[in-house]
């Protein structure tokens, strides 16, 4: 399996580190160190968030979301505001703290020489094609792996489509609309309920104005319309199970599919163990330097 980072390197990678450079108007070797070291800085963030249920449920959310690989895809709209806000809705999803995203960008300005705002408006971007290359490679297995939920195969058995692949709205085909718009007004029952007695939503499900407030946003117009929007709330509630003799649990299949594309195929226990003795030597190193310099 190609990782995140073999993808950077490939010629594509390049092609789009060089489509990176143009429009940001950097160096274009100090343009693939700064890609580099962002998707790197991302990609622990994102095996960090998959540590928990509800991280693997926002990551999913990501990688399901409609025009995710726009950038990925067409090059020219990199510098766009959709692809800025989109990455920066991301960012909220991942990092959260705007102080964080700037301690990245100063980390990786630092070592590739580059302007710290052009960093920061970079960071964004290479977010958003991240994430994009993640949908791609990844999509594949999710469809596979969703397809086997039970009730969540496509109408009539159809199979489900690609994450990603947008969806038209419900009833909008052209040659179902009739010619006059039809003037019939239901009476309205005095006293009744407002939606005609639809039943309750079901706990945790995406209720607008609630949930979390970095849930990444789910395609409009209506969220129904694609297959996936219910996948992270499935993911989130937990306790679903992938039949047949490759199965188990949906959340740990999906942090296995994520994982490996990340190069972490050593499962949760293998990253929570990297991340403590990571954090374990930054702690020793600096108790050691602040003796060493407190003492002089």
């Amino acid at each position: 399996m190609v990782t995140i980072q073999d993808s950077l390197r490939s010629a594509k990678g390049r092609e789009l580190v060089t489509q990176i450079a143009k429009a940001f108007g950097t160096d274009a070797t100090q343009t693939q160190a700064a890609v580099a070291s962002l998707a790197d800085e991302l990609s622990v963030r994102i095996q960090r968030a998959m540590l928990s249920r509800g991280g693997v449920a926002d990551v999913v959310s990501l990688v399901t979301s409609p025009g995710a690989q726009q950038a990925l895809a067409d090059p020219t709209v990199l510098t766009s505001p959709t692809v800025s806000a989109d990455g920066d809705q991301i960012l909220d999803v991942l990092i959260g703290s705007k102080h964080l995203s700037r301690g990245i960008a100063a980390r990786t300005a630092s070592q590739t020489g580059l302007d710290v705002d052009t960093v920061q408006k970079m960071l964004p971007v290479v977010a958003n094609l991240l994430i994009g290359e993640l949908q791609r490679q990844s999509g594949p297995a999710i469809a596979k792996v969703a397809s086997s939920i039970p009730g969540f195969a496509g109408a009539g058995g159809s199979p489900l489509p690609m994450p990603g692949d947008i969806f038209p709205p419900a009833g909008s085909r052209n040659d179902s609309a009739p010619d006059e718009p039809s003037t019939y007004s239901p009476p309205q029952r005095p006293g009744g309920p407002s939606d005609g007695g639809s039943p309750l939503p079901i706990p945790g499900d995406n209720i607008p104005g609630l949930g979390r407030r970095n849930r990444y946003p789910s395609p409009e117009p209506d969220q129904d319309d694609n297959p996936y929007s219910r996948l992270p709330d499935i993911v989130r509630r937990g306790g679903e199970r992938v039949p047949g003799p490759d199965g188990g649990s949906l959340e740990n299949i999906i942090r296995s599919i994520l994982g490996n594309l990340l190069g972490s195929n050593s499962g949760v226990i293998g990253t929570m163990i990297r991340l403590f003795l990571v954090r374990w030597i930054v702690s020793l190193l600096r108790r050691v330097l602040g003796g060493v310099f407190g003492g002089r």
